[in-house]
């Protein structure tokens, strides 16, 4: 299973450079979380489909790997318990699960994957191989520099698939840049930087903490950049 993604990945350090921004990671964040770290990558000159026959392939292969686990053999992963971990130290909504336990329970163990673009989907694909969350955003209407925070009471945005603005709960983890607000990271995204036809270039975000190997979430960017890339050009 994923042997084409690892050929993918060699392709993409063989040819491509990798490209990083540096988000800011606020006082208020690190003294929550003081082993926090993010990574980052921009994948350039993307092509957006709806979907394709390899990734509807790739998705099935997903859920048969994952049919016969429970959510308690989940729960029990040594990733899946550090995400709750740090989940915990940074705070935010108590009800949401972080954000590949929750992709895996609210879908992919009841035989479900989502559908959303070529790109979304081929991220969520490699997020599940490696059980680390990658969150997605279009990289042209980003403004300025990238703090990671926490939401300060009004805090609000567009969420992808709403009219109108909703409210985050003050201390919930949040990317912004100086238009504001576009990430309740792990949990929703704002319509202004979500991926649509129209994207080009991808900023993709992950991070760990102490118990998380750096490396692993690195290979998943790597591994993600890779595949979007892929798809882009087949």
């Amino acid at each position: 299973m994923f042997k084409r993604l690892g050929a993918a990945t060699k392709e993409f350090h063989e040819k491509e450079l990798k490209d990083s921004v540096e988000i800011i990671i606020s006082d208020t964040v690190r003294s929550k979380a003081p082993t926090l770290y993010v990574e980052t990558r921009v994948i350039r000159n993307v092509n957006i489909l709806s979907t394709s026959r390899d990734l509807e392939e790739r998705k099935m292969e997903v859920i048969a790997h994952w049919a016969n686990v429970t959510e308690k053999q989940l729960a029990a992963n040594p990733l899946i318990v550090a995400y709750r971990q740090l989940k915990r130290q940074l705070g935010g909504d108590t009800q949401m699960l972080p954000a590949v336990e929750g992709l895996l329970t609210r879908g992919i163990l009841k035989g479900r994957f989502p559908k959303v673009n070529s790109v979304v989907d081929a991220a969520n694909i490699v997020s599940i191989k490696h059980l680390v969350p990658i969150g997605l955003f279009d990289f042209d209407k980003i403004r300025g520099s990238v703090e990671l925070t926490l939401a300060a009471l009004g805090d609000q945005f567009i969420p992808i698939g709403k009219d109108k603005p909703v409210k985050l709960s003050p201390g919930t983890p949040v990317l912004k840049d100086i238009e504001g607000t576009f990430s309740a990271v792990g949990s929703r995204d704002s319509q202004r930087t979500s991926i649509t036809v129209g994207t080009r270039n991808v900023l993709a975000f992950s991070w760990g903490i102490e118990g998380i190997d750096s490396k692993v979430v690195s290979q998943a960017l790597d591994q993600c950049a890779a595949e979007i890339l892929r798809i882009s050009k087949s």
